[in-house]
């Protein structure tokens, strides 16, 4: 608490490892690394539109990209595009997302999944 992490805070992820531990967040103007056992003893919820790569597991629509025409390209070769359903399968915090896009399953990578913007199908 005394390094601003409060309730109703709003915290940011900044970038993680390259095997995603540790993790860097911004509270307020202060980046704080956190490792992954950490972190898991804070209970957060994302703010929506959110990037792919920090959703828990559901089901979620593709808002955006942001990313340029290759990117989009790119997920649309996947079957993601703006609109469509995607199931989230795993946790995030590994360097892959494992994910669901009609019948296909497939991993996708950290620095994609932070290009995806979602929200919770209601």
């Amino acid at each position: 608490m005394s390094l601003g992490w409060l309730p109703g805070r709003e915290i940011k992820v900044i970038r993680r490892a390259p095997f995603g531990d540790p993790t860097i967040y911004l509270v307020d103007s202060t980046e704080i690394s956190l490792r992954q056992d950490e972190s898991r003893m804070i209970k957060v919820e994302p703010i929506y539109p959110a990037p792919l790569s920090v959703v828990p597991k559901g089901t979620y629509v593709v808002l955006n990209f942001m990313a340029g025409k290759f990117f989009t390209y790119k997920t649309a070769s996947l079957g993601i595009e703006i609109g469509k359903e995607i199931q989230v399968l795993s946790d995030t915090l590994n360097c892959k997302v494992s994910v669901m896009v009609g019948e296909k399953k497939f991993l996708i990578n950290h620095g994609m999944a932070q290009k995806i913007l979602v929200e919770r199908k209601k």
